[in-house]
């Protein structure tokens, strides 16, 4: 029987140090408060790596949204059953950087929006939906950094170029916004003109309401 609680950071492309920032910081709180503690990365071709999966496959991850998307599904089948139930099951908190909202909003982002309703069903089959034993956040926090920020990052500084440029950022914004009430989300503000720590702050009076 499920008893600890699954906490997800999310965030667009571009917000990656004020998510990955948040998380640390959050486990240390956690854990000063002598939480018993369990991270999970998003379900992305690196996370496969980790659990073994580029044994058996060799997947060209990044060349199709679309097969990205089922690949993320079954990546994620493995998380949620081998890391994230068992882990909940004990009583511990799981925190978990990007997970459902982003592998949604990559797909949309890249055009499968008349297909919407039946990838959030197979999504929701990779977190136990007709297993009788699906994993649902019980908080999402979405690190809200804006469009031009993110664009600036990943464009200008990392040089690495998505098709459409800044647009690409305000249409993965405006989905997260408008996903984040399915999810028992909440945005926080993560811009550039807020310190991290006020950040954290805020992150974990949120993280606590739900404990």
């Amino acid at each position: 029987m499920r008893k600890g609680k699954f906490i997800v950071l999310e965030g667009i492309s571009g917000s990656g140090q004020q998510v990955k920032g948040g998380l640390v910081s959050l486990h240390k709180a956690l854990t000063d408060l002598k939480i018993d503690v369990v991270e999970c990365a998003n379900p992305d071709s690196g996370r496969a790596k980790e659990l073994g999966a580029a044994s058996m496959i060799n997947w060209p991850f990044g060349r199709d949204a679309r097969a990205d998307f089922i690949f993320e599904c079954a990546v994620r089948t493995e998380i949620f059953q081998g890391i994230v139930r068992p882990a909940l099951e004990a009583d511990k908190i799981v925190l978990c950087k990007q997970s459902s909202i982003s592998s949604l909003a990559n797909a949309w982002v890249n055009g499968s929006t008349q297909s919407l309703d039946v990838l959030r069903h197979l999504e929701k089959i990779s977190r136990g939906f007709l297993f009788g034993d699906e994993v649902f956040p019980d908080l999402t926090i979405f690190f809200d950094v804006p469009p031009e920020e993110a664009f600036e990052r990943v464009e200008e500084v990392l040089q690495i170029h998505h098709e459409g440029g800044l647009s690409y950022y305000q249409q993965m914004r405006e989905f997260y916004l408008k996903e984040l009430p399915r999810w028992r989300g909440v945005r926080i503000d993560a811009s550039s003109g807020r310190h991290q720590d006020q950040i954290d702050a805020e992150v974990l009076k949120l993280v606590k309401e739900v404990l």
